[in-house]
C-alpha cells in the first residue's frame, strides 16, 4: 500500500493537536481558570463537606449520575466500534463512489481501509478511557463508602458529626478528579473522531478540521461562559489564587 506524502504530513498534524491540545490544557490551568482546576476546587469542597457532615441521598445519586454518563458513552464507543469494522471490508466501495464529488480526494482502497484503522484506534482509545473513569468512580464509591457516614441515621441528633476513620481526604478528592479527567480525554477523543471523519474528503479540510476542533475544545476549557458562571459563583477572578483547601 503506498501512501502520499500529504497523508503523512496529515496524520503527524492530527496527533500533533490532540496530544499537544491535552498538554497545554494541564499546563495552562495550573495558573489560570478552566474547567478543570475550578471543578477539582468543587470536588475538594465536596470531599471536605462529606468529611464533616456525611453523604446524603442526593450525594449518592450524584456520584451514580456522574458514573452512569461514562457508562452511556462507554457503550457507545462500543457500538461505533462495531459498526466500523463491519464496514471496513466495504468501506472502498462506499468512499469510492463519494470521490465522484468535486470535493472529495480520489482515495485507494488500502488508504480508505487506513483511515478506518486510524478510526478504528480512536474509539478503542475512547473505550478504553472511559472504561477506565468508570472504574475509578467505582473507586470513590467504596472509599466514601468506608469513609462516610450516611446522614440519614443521624438526622435527629441536633449534635451529629460523622465519625470517620483516619483517612487522606485531599488524595479522595484526587482520585474523583482523576476520574473525571479519564472522562474528559474520552470526550476529546470524540471531538478529534469528528475532525478524522473529514480526512475521507480530503487531507487539507481535515488538516483545517483539526484546528478547528482544538479552537473549540479551547473556547469551552478556558473561555465558555460556564466557565464564567462557576469562577463567578466562587466570586473568585483565578482560583489558583485561594487559598489552599484544607482537611481537619
Amino acid at each position: 500500500m503506498s501512501v502520499e506524502l500529504l497523508d503523512i504530513i496529515a496524520f503527524v498534524w492530527f496527533m500533533s493537536t490532540w496530544v499537544g491540545y491535552a498538554i497545554f490544557a494541564k499546563s495552562a490551568a495550573k495558573k489560570r481558570n478552566s474547567l478543570s482546576s475550578v471543578l477539582y476546587r468543587y470536588r475538594q469542597e465536596w470531599v471536605k463537606k462529606l468529611s464533616t457532615s456525611g453523604m446524603s441521598e442526593v450525594d449518592s445519586e450524584l456520584l451514580g449520575s456522574l458514573e452512569r454518563q461514562v457508562s452511556f458513552l462507554a457503550s457507545t464507543s462500543l457500538i461505533i466500534l462495531a459498526s466500523l469494522v463491519t464496514v471496513l471490508g466495504t468501506a472502498s466501495d462506499v468512499f469510492m463512489n463519494a470521490s465522484s464529488l468535486w470535493f472529495v480526494a480520489e482515495a485507494t482502497q488500502g488508504e480508505v481501509q487506513m483511515k478506518m484503522l486510524v478510526m478504528i484506534c480512536i474509539f478503542i482509545y475512547s473505550f478504553f478511557t472511559f472504561t477506565w473513569s468508570i472504574r475509578q468512580y467505582g473507586f470513590c464509591f467504596i472509599m466514601f463508602g468506608s469513609s462516610f457516614q450516611t446522614v440519614k441515621y443521624y438526622k435527629d441528633d441536633d449534635n451529629y458529626r460523622a465519625l470517620l476513620p483516619n483517612r487522606d481526604y485531599e488524595a479522595m478528592a484526587r482520585l474523583l478528579d482523576r476520574a473525571a479527567h479519564s472522562y474528559n480525554y474520552g470526550i476529546r477523543a470524540y471531538y478529534f473522531a469528528m475532525a478524522a471523519l473529514a480526512w475521507f474528503i480530503n487531507d487539507w479540510i481535515f488538516m483545517i478540521a483539526c484546528a478547528v476542533t482544538v479552537y473549540v475544545l479551547y473556547r469551552r476549557e478556558f473561555l465558555s461562559s460556564s466557565l464564567k458562571a462557576l469562577a463567578s459563583a466562587r466570586m473568585s477572578s483565578n482560583v489558583n489564587d485561594e487559598e489552599k483547601i484544607t482537611f481537619k
